[in-house]
């Protein structure tokens, strides 16, 4: 598996279609119900910011970006993957 950092960035006018994408989202990883090798590890709102930042468990970068992307969210979304260098408590 590999670990994802998504952030979404979007203008004031998006704002009740990101917050419906990520209830929806969110919603789906409570109960389980996210395609089979995509696990939403944690999401971060900053509302006043128009920013979201996501942590992904997924098999591939590639289909978390199509099944984002068959969502049609209409604002900016950038996916990099990462390997976690520091956890506070692991050292």
């Amino acid at each position: 598996m590999t670990e994802v950092i998504v952030i979404h960035k979007w203008k004031d006018e998006q704002k009740a279609d990101v917050m419906k994408f990520a209830t929806t989202i969110m919603d789906m990883a409570k109960s389980k119900k996210l395609p089979a090798g995509l696990k939403l590890e944690e999401l971060f709102l900053g509302q006043k910011e128009n920013e979201a930042v996501c942590k992904w468990d997924v098999d591939t970068l590639d289909h978390l970006m199509e099944t984002a992307k068959s969502m049609k969210p209409t604002w900016d979304i950038q996916a990099i993957e990462v390997d976690q260098k520091f956890k506070k408590g692991l050292f």
